[in-house]
């Protein structure tokens, strides 16, 4: 479950690719190569992915999901994989 003032959050707001983030989340919708290296915890592969925008909001988008994405939703290759064929937060209803 996701906070519901969780997408209305500042911090949210910036992240260059809030609106990906906020499909992949709710609808289990698969994003883009930098996002989807970022939510499997792949440091290397998300750092060569980012352009400018996203690596400058790195912190932000750590930061922001710790504080309200649900834990299996992030974190491994397996996780993410799941979270997808799950239907994000929309299979858990």
């Amino acid at each position: 479950m996701v906070d519901p003032g969780a997408f209305e959050d500042e911090q949210f707001k910036r992240l260059p690719q809030a609106a990906d983030l906020r499909a992949y989340l709710e609808e289990g919708r698969p994003t883009n190569h930098f996002l989807t290296a970022l939510l499997e915890n792949d440091l290397m592969a998300c750092m060569g992915r980012a352009d400018a925008r996203n690596l400058a909001a790195l912190k932000d988008y750590c930061e922001w999901l710790k504080s309200f994405a649900p834990g299996l939703s992030y974190g491994s290759p397996e996780r993410v994989a799941a979270w997808i064929s799950n239907g994000g937060l929309k299979g858990e209803e």
